[in-house]
């Protein structure tokens, strides 16, 4: 009987929101109806259900309503919960197809909406325990002469790449040896998780195409850090390193120094090269996020840097909110990937979060790649850069190509999901690649957005000395600094380029849709992709 009144209650919330959904809260009170029904009888749903929650999806009745959203958040979920919860896969199957039509027809809200809740799909990444990757405490060996490391004293071979000093490998002359030190004031346990992840994954059979050059640690245990010693390292006075000179050493292939979007010998890589660099670091990101592992920072992103000491998210840029983008230029400076795959693995975690942590963090893998190749494009003419004295704004579009940076959207749209989903992408993209990179080049291709402002709050946090510092690494004069006093009023600096005014929006959204849409699509396909495969019971 109880059963029989759902069935009566499913279709008296189908028929009024296929026909009326003239009142915005009635409409909400029936899709979350509509919502317990699948929650609490499934089998009873079908065709209609779907073409119900796909009407108000697509309405237009309430789009004035301040919290339209909200609405559409719940009849995406809803579908979301057919897919999960359907016991006949037509049915699911379905609900998919109407998720995917949607999300590549729509912008703004209900794009939105869909795209969170596909991205919520709770598939099963293939990760061992997480207790298998706890970091072990580090063990700290002291070492007074380099050459039981390295093999041979240091000369002048060596050479400084940011807090890395490199030089040949002895033992095999093909490979560089890297002594990397710590930061100052890092933890150790950061430094030795770097080590620590260089062996893990080496234990890892990768498929085929997502195989890349992990460098090898010189430690035999993954959890040592070395305190150098050795007075014939001569450090140059522009490093910043730990005072007590910590450091991790490993071994790894030319390649791994060789960023995408750099000039190598004073050369630029060319545009088929700096692609298929993006595209297979797509491809190794997805793949590894598809195992629950993750690296947080391709590149840092930040929304506001210099609150990040003050800000309960440490300033970090988080993509879903469509925030401005601070410094984005800057931000692609030494990216976190190389000719040679990832680097940099003391960026890495074991995903043990909701479904929707892994959604954000794919966002970011794939907002990062799409930066790296707008930054390719500007570093052809570094200098081009910021205001000129007429307080004109640098326009560098014609360093762009739009044709190019078209294909990298699709390049890093199929890398990426081939190696988060194991399948070949083959339906229609859910974005227009040509209106994307129009859009890119409009926005990263002239500096408008140039100005950060320098609130009292974070001048009040900051002692006269760091005040002094943080104006004049941000390129203002030291005559104009000392007639300022800190705390007394805002100040306003110009540190960009950025993406969007300061405290606004991001102004290429168009970005924030693509990296929304090819995370939602990688989810939800890998997650039916399990749910469907032969042999499992639904």
């Amino acid at each position: 009987m109880y059963s029989w009144n759902l069935e009566n209650e499913r279709i008296e919330a189908e028929t009024y929101l296929r026909c009326r959904r003239t009142d915005f809260t009635a409409t909400y009170m029936q899709v979350a109806n509509l919502q317990y029904i699948i929650a609490q009888e499934p089998r009873i749903v079908g065709p209609d259900t779907i073409s119900a929650l796909c009407s108000v999806l697509e309405c237009s009745e309430h789009n004035s309503q301040r919290q339209v959203f909200f609405l559409f958040k719940k009849a995406a979920d809803a579908m979301a919960d057919i897919v999960r919860m359907a016991p006949e896969k037509t049915t699911a199957e379905t609900a998919c197809q109407a998720l995917a039509r949607i999300l590549a027809s729509h912008s703004g809200n209900r794009f939105r909406a869909v795209a969170e809740a596909m991205g919520a799909l709770p598939f099963s990444a293939g990760l061992p325990d997480s207790g298998d990757f706890q970091i072990p405490a580090p063990e700290i060996e002291r070492v007074d002469d380099l050459s039981v490391i390295a093999g041979m004293r240091l000369s002048r071979r060596i050479h400084w790449m940011g807090r890395s000093a490199i030089l040949e490998d002895p033992q095999d002359p093909g490979r560089l040896l890297v002594i990397k030190f710590a930061r100052p004031g890092q933890k150790l346990s950061e430094l030795a998780a770097e080590t620590f992840w260089m062996q893990q994954l080496s234990a890892i059979d990768f498929p085929k195409p997502f195989r890349f050059d992990i460098p090898m640690p010189a430690a035999p245990r993954g959890a040592i850090v070395y305190r150098i010693g050795d007075e014939n390292l001569q450090v140059p006075t522009s490093v910043e390193i730990d005072k007590n000179r910590h450091a991790i050493v490993f071994t790894t292939g030319p390649d791994y120094f060789c960023y995408p979007n750099h000039p190598e010998n004073g050369k630029m890589s060319s545009k088929a090269e700096c692609r298929a660099v993006l595209a297979k670091n797509a491809g190794i990101f997805g793949c590894l996020a598809s195992r629950g592992i993750i690296h947080t920072a391709p590149i840092p992103l930040f929304h506001n840097r210099v609150q990040r000491h003050r800000r309960n998210d440490h300033g970090l840029y988080e993509w879903r909110r469509g925030g401005r983008l601070d410094q984005w230029l800057a931000s692609c400076r030494f990216p976190n990937i190389s000719r040679s795959g990832i680097r940099d693995f003391e960026h890495f975690i074991v995903h043990d979060e909701p479904a929707r942590k892994l959604y954000e963090h794919i966002g970011t893998h794939v907002l990062s790649l799409i930066l790296v190749a707008g930054s390719y494009c500007r570093n052809h003419d570094e200098k081009r850069i910021g205001i000129n004295a007429n307080g004109d704004p640098a326009d560098a579009r014609d360093l762009f190509d739009r044709n190019w940076l078209a294909e990298v959207l699709v390049d890093v749209f199929a890398g990426y999901y081939e190696g988060f989903t194991e399948m070949q992408y083959d339906a229609a993209l859910p974005f227009d690649p040509d209106i994307v990179s129009s859009r890119l080049i409009e926005e990263m291709g002239i500096d408008r957005h140039m100005e950060e402002i320098l609130r009292v709050a974070e001048q009040q946090a900051m002692s006269e000395e760091q005040f002094l510092t943080f104006l004049a690494g941000r390129g203002m004069a030291m005559e104009k600094i000392s007639k300022l006093e800190k705390g007394r009023q805002d100040i306003h600096i110009l540190t960009g380029p950025h993406l969007g005014g300061f405290n606004q929006a991001i102004s290429v959204p168009e970005l924030i849709e693509y990296t929304a849409a090819l995370s939602a699509i990688c989810i939800m396909d890998r997650y039916c992709g399990q749910k469907f495969a032969p042999g499992v019971k639904n």
